[in-house]
């Protein structure tokens, strides 16, 4: 390991960059983001950099533009400045990035995956940046964007957390079980206020509400690769699958191998109503069921089971397919 990984705190800190073009702006941008103040170093500047900075010079780099930094970058297309800007970097104990040359860097920058507050970085050490860009692509694919207001609740209770369990253990299993949980799937759902809660009644004590839900979830035109993530998601945490007419096995075959495979010919061949009531009790007995749903269905039929499914006041998601239109979930 060449490099090792750490997350560098900017807020209200000044940063360097020498250089003014478009990859100047770039990392001022990135910096700015992180909450740095910058000093903007480079005789012509890209129009967009002026307003990103604290401080700007017009002017040539010189040894002094790198008093009270934390941090320096070394963006421009001239390799003897930008070896110099990392020689007196390094030699004041200054961390130094130095675009497209990884011999003369200290620190390199990530392909980010931003869920803030959680972050996900993804290095190279500057030798195959494409390939880290890569990486990052399918990483942000298996993190849905939702992650970021659950590590914010996380963030918003942690004191309450520590001061109701003081054990490590203890807050170690009641998070797991927090990610993995309710209150995850009620951010998910896009349901904070829910999530929040939930997660006031785990810390008071109070029983937690049955995980039963009901999990309505477009297949499209039959086509696994076309499947949301979300999709995905549900699928694999399901208790229970009915699977409609017209679902191919390759799709139903995607969810987890010891679910319950129920058959949706005596279960759904009623009106919505009775459809409906059948797929409650099986929630009211704390079961997860996804009901998966073939993209030939007639949305008339789909919007009746919605309204069945409200009237019997339990926990339903609709999960649009590709292209399939969405439906809202209860409140």
């Amino acid at each position: 390991m060449n490099f090792l990984p750490l997350f560098h705190s900017l807020q209200g800190r000044t940063a360097l960059v020498v250089g003014g073009g478009d990859v100047a702006l770039r990392k001022a941008r990135l910096l700015h983001a992180a909450g740095a103040r910058l000093r903007i170093v480079a005789p012509s500047l890209h129009a967009q950099i002026a307003p990103l900075a604290t401080d700007v010079h017009q002017r040539s780099y010189v040894e002094s533009d790198l008093d009270g930094v934390v941090l320096a970058i070394a963006a421009t297309n001239h390799a003897a400045l930008n070896a110099a800007v990392s020689a007196h970097a390094q030699a004041r104990g200054i961390p130094v990035n130095v675009v497209d040359s990884p011999a003369l860097c200290s620190v390199t920058f990530p392909s980010i995956v931003d869920r803030s507050p959680l972050m996900v970085a993804v290095g190279s050490g500057g030798h195959a940046p494409v390939l880290a860009r890569l990486a990052r692509a399918r990483i942000e694919t298996c993190l849905p964007a939702h992650y970021g207001q659950l590590a914010g609740l996380a963030r918003e209770f942690r004191d309450k957390v520590r001061a109701r369990l003081p054990g490590v253990r203890q807050r170690r299993i009641f998070w797991e079980e927090t990610f993995q949980g309710a209150v995850a799937e009620a951010i998910f759902a896009g349901q904070p206020a829910q999530a929040r809660q939930l997660l006031e009644n785990r810390l008071a004590g109070a029983p937690p509400d049955a995980p039963g839900e009901i999990y309505l979830i477009e297949s499209g035109p039959g086509d696994p690769d076309l499947l949301t993530f979300r999709a995905l998601r549900l699928m694999q945490q399901a208790d229970a699958v009915v699977p409609t007419p017209s679902v191919p096995t390759t799709i139903a075959d995607l969810c987890r191998r010891d679910a319950d495979m129920l058959d949706a010919y005596p279960l759904c061949a009623g009106a919505a109503p009775g459809c409906a009531g059948q797929l409650a009790d099986l929630a009211r007995q704390g079961k997860r069921v996804a009901l998966l749903i073939a993209g030939n269905v007639p949305l008339s039929a789909r919007t009746a089971l919605l309204h069945a499914l409200a009237a019997q006041g339990v926990r339903y998601q609709w999960v649009a397919g590709v292209g399939a239109p969405t439906l809202a979930p209860n409140t």
